[in-house]
């Protein structure tokens, strides 16, 4: 199949780049018809463009700015929830060494620090393995 006039790709020249990128920090974010027209015009100046070029760039970078976004959104997300089960398995485990301190240290602890029950020299902790294992 081959075709008169072969299209190619459009390929925005550097200062294409900048002038597109500056409007849309602008705040352009879907240009009109003859905004469309003003900035091929201008765009001219500096390399082939068609009108289309502008629409599908304008359209193509609003894509991967929700895009950036939403990743972004969801690495935040999944960093709260990391945080919340890290919180929750940190209170989880000072109750259970309260509570085995309470239950287990009697007269042989004179602080609570002296005593954890998974403390590998404890005698629970030994306790513990010789049940399971």
């Amino acid at each position: 199949m081959s075709q008169t006039g072969s299209s190619s790709r459009w390929s925005p020249t550097t200062e294409q780049l900048m002038i597109l990128e500056e409007l849309y920090r602008s705040g352009i974010r879907t240009p009109s018809a003859s905004q469309i027209q003003q900035i091929t015009t201008q765009l001219s100046f500096y390399g082939r463009i068609e009108g289309k070029n502008v629409f599908y760039w304008f359209q193509n970078h609003k894509a991967r700015d929700r895009q950036k976004l939403r990743r972004k959104l969801n690495m935040q997300l999944q960093l709260q929830q990391q945080l919340q089960i890290q919180q929750h398995y940190q209170q989880l485990n000072h109750d259970i060494s309260n509570h085995f301190v309470g239950n287990f240290c009697y007269p042989y602890c004179s602080t609570p620090k002296e005593f954890s029950p998974f403390n590998s020299s404890s005698l629970f902790f030994q306790f513990l393995v010789s049940f399971f294992y």
